[in-house]
């Protein structure tokens, strides 16, 4: 009788603020059974570590480039997956950015723990549940902000031999991520700086001021000429 043994797996808890400020967990809608929203995640392919197959999981689903944080618990119950016997282990991360569903999502989004109040895939209820208890308890475990993640990329910039310049300016911050991350797909680094609010009409519809889109100065005529083929479709 040929053995059978467990299949392992990954899920992956992404924290990520909205441009409104609030925080939230990123699901995605499931194309294949069994249906429903659940915690980005899939099978570790051979060959992978854990953290490598949660950061490409992450990113297959939701297009997002995440930071694990930690590794959560790992969660075995045979039951937990209708098809067959996982044991996923899950990690907690952090992005920046709004994501977008690829790969075997359907639709991808930020909930709040109070706008989750929806059935989940698999046992992805109990592993939140059992994430919102201990994020309560270690709320030290820094929580992603904007200006953080900029900083980090600004860092990363050697400033005295490749300066930032100004590339645009625009009325969003979900824009301004989404042509940093069409830009990013092209080898350009960016970084968003601030929003410069304006005496006369000061405020976007979302409350933001104008974001600065900085790049290096010598990828400036590139992004230019990229960005002349950006358009809302590329969102």
């Amino acid at each position: 009788m040929e053995k059978k043994y467990p299949i392992p797996a990954v899920d992956v808890i992404i924290e990520l603020t909205l441009p409104d400020g609030r925080s939230g967990i990123v699901l995605i809608e499931r194309k294949n059974p069994p249906a429903g929203w659940a915690l980005p995640g899939g099978f570790v392919e051979y060959g992978e570590t854990l953290e490598q197959a949660a950061i490409r999981e992450a990113r297959e689903e939701t297009s997002l480039e995440v930071e694990l944080l930690q590794q959560f618990h790992t969660y075995s119950d045979p039951g937990r997956d209708p098809r067959f016997h996982t044991i996923s282990t899950v990690f907690i991360a952090r992005a920046s950015g709004l994501p977008e569903a690829a790969d075997d999502a359907r639709k991808a989004g930020v909930f709040t723990r109070e706008e989750i109040n929806f059935p989940l895939a698999f046992d992805h209820a109990q592993i939140l549940e059992d994430y919102f208890s201990w994020r309560k308890e270690h709320p030290e475990v820094e929580k992603p902000t904007e200006a953080t993640e900029n900083q980090k990329l600004i860092e990363k910039i050697p400033q005295q031999d490749e300066p930032l310049t100004e590339l645009t300016r625009v009325w969003s911050l979900a824009e301004a991520e989404v042509i940093k991350s069409f830009l990013g797909t092209h080898g350009i680094m960016c970084v968003l700086k601030g929003q410069v609010v304006h005496s006369i009409y000061p405020f976007t519809m979302d409350g933001l001021g104008e974001t600065i889109i900085m790049v290096l100065a010598k990828d400036l005529e590139k992004a230019r000429r990229l960005l002349e083929e950006y358009s809302p479709s590329d969102k």
